[in-house]
């Protein structure tokens, strides 16, 4: 018998996991958009699973009909497979009067009838979790499903072989209605339409259809374009992002077990990122070799929890609200603890950056220079033939760019947060 990978490895231990793990928390980080995906080579077995499930659910509906409900049936499984993969529910919108107007229903021709008769199925079947959505007159929420461990198990396999399609529509407003930001955005429809309106010449589309025509003809696993979404307004929360980065690579070191073009990467990683950014960008204040350690001895506390306090202090557009989110992301029998990390984490940081103004919603100005940084790093990988894949504030590289990656990171960073020379980034880097 041919030993196991790592690769595999890791997916049977997360397929083990997902048997007993109970559904994600319901909150908006942990939501996944149904869309067009499909398998980047042929699976007998996955045909076999679609048709098993479209027998039970087809009933007397003529063949446009039926074809297009097992259009939909395949979106599903392949994006519930990355929901399993990145514990995650799959949104879906139960509305009918939304498929004639939101911008990615019509864009990926789902229809209101299909999706509602595999929502039903799936929940009549015993086969998912259901979240129904409810109508709010400025923010309605969508329909949740998380499958079960009965249909989890056989869909994990797929989710590393997902991929979507380069279709030019690169730059994209990201509705992510977020009620910790209290500045002005624009309406989804109105943002929509200024992107849809964009010259073919505008630098965002330049630069994106420049990374994508060069990255296409690669290979990687959950493969697809390079997106620049943006939230709230032109100028915040322009962050990069692909699918690949949903794989998972803490608990299962999944995604640095993979490959580009058959080779094995590394991820070069910017350390502290919004803490330097802001110290830098700001106060042209360098944040040190250790930032999170230092907050993290002065608090007594794991590193975990002051990285999660920084991003939550510096994503907040208030102190209440931070300390509210920060609670809410525990179980309700630690909040009590949670709340006095959140003090004690709070008195340290003030102590060892006296200049760092927390809780005024810079984060979304960082995720803007981040995503500014990562993109140089990737038009200078074009110009050189290398593939590069943004990871949130990191990238993979095939190893033997790895060097590259580290001094062409160091260099952007240096150059976009505009900082005097005080200032500077630090860098890791991960390999299987």
């Amino acid at each position: 018998m041919k030993p196991k990978t790592q690769l595999e490895i890791e997916l049977a231990r997360l397929g083990a996991d997902r048997l007993t793990r109970e559904p994600p928390v319901d909150r908006k980080e942990n939501h996944l958009l149904l869309g067009e995906i499909r398998l980047s080579r042929a699976s007998q077995s996955f045909e076999s699973l679609v048709d098993t499930h479209f027998e039970q659910i087809r009933g007397g509906r003529n063949k446009a009909a039926a074809a297009a409900l097992r259009r939909h049936l395949e979106y599903f499984f392949l994006c519930l497979s990355k929901c399993v993969m990145s514990h995650k529910y799959l949104v879906v919108s139960l509305t009918s009067n939304a498929y004639s107007k939101d911008y990615f229903l019509k864009k990926y021709n789902l229809k209101y009838a299909a999706v509602d008769a595999i929502v039903s199925y799936l929940e009549d079947a015993g086969l998912a979790f259901v979240i129904k959505g409810r109508k709010y007159r400025n923010d309605p929420m969508r329909t949740r499903i998380y499958p079960k461990p009965e249909l989890s198990q056989g869909l994990l396999e797929y989710s590393l072989l997902t991929e979507t399609d380069f279709d030019g529509d690169y730059v994209q407003f990201n509705d992510g209605a977020d009620n910790d930001y209290d500045g002005d955005r624009l309406s989804s429809e109105k943002w929509n339409n200024l992107i849809s309106n964009l010259g073919k010449d505008h630098p965002d589309r330049v630069d994106l259809n420049r990374i994508n025509e060069f990255l296409e003809p690669h290979q990687w696993v959950s493969k697809g374009p390079v997106i620049l979404k943006y939230k709230y307004s032109p100028f915040q929360s322009g962050r990069l992002y692909t699918g690949y980065q949903e794989l998972l690579d803490k608990k299962y070191r999944i995604r640095i077990n993979t490959e580009i073009d058959g080779e094995a990467i590394s991820e070069v990683d910017f350390n502290a990122n919004h803490l330097r950014l802001a110290l830098a960008v700001l106060h042209d204040e360098d944040a040190g070799d250790s930032p999170y350690e230092d907050i993290m001895e002065l608090a007594n506390v794991d590193r975990a929890l002051v990285k999660s306090f920084i991003t939550v202090a510096m994503g907040a557009s208030s102190r209440d609200k931070a300390r509210s989110s920060w609670n809410d992301n525990r179980s309700s029998r630690k909040v009590r603890r949670a709340d006095g990390d959140f003090l004690l984490i709070e008195a340290a940081t003030n102590k060892r950056f006296q200049m760092l103004k927390l809780y005024d919603g810079w984060g979304i100005f960082a995720q803007n220079l981040e995503g500014a940084i990562l993109r140089d790093v990737m038009l200078q990988g074009v110009d050189k033939g290398i593939v590069v894949l943004p990871v949130h504030d990191a990238v993979a590289v095939q190893q033997k760019h790895e060097e590259w990656a580290i001094g062409t990171m160091l260099e952007a960073w240096s150059r976009v947060a505009a900082s005097s020379g005080a200032a500077r980034a630090r860098v890791k880097v991960d390999r299987p």
